[in-house]
């Protein structure tokens, strides 16, 4: 089995400042509902001491498959989306 390379407390301060992005963008938006969702449910497992660190990176990686998919109309609407798929690759140690 591999050692995980995440930085939960990275990875904290990389949700939250997903988290205020995409609260910028209009809230009755049902396109971004799903990411929104995927968002919080990681900031939740975050903050929670019994979650074992391959569920926190498999919904890392979620995430990013979602800003991935999303990249075009999220880059329209203001968001940093290469920004945040690098930085989301550097906390799982992808780079």
């Amino acid at each position: 089995m591999r050692e995980s390379k995440l930085d939960i407390d990275r990875a904290k301060n990389l949700v939250e400042e997903i988290s205020a992005n995409l609260a910028a963008l209009p809230q009755d938006s049902a396109k971004y509902a799903q990411l929104r969702a995927e968002v919080e449910d990681l900031k939740a497992m975050l903050g929670r001491t019994d979650v074992r660190l391959p569920l926190i990176e498999d919904r890392m990686k979620s995430v990013h498959t979602l800003f991935d998919r999303a990249d075009m109309e999220l880059r329209a609407d203001g968001i940093r989306v290469g920004i945040f798929l690098r930085e989301i690759g550097r906390v799982l140690g992808l780079d």
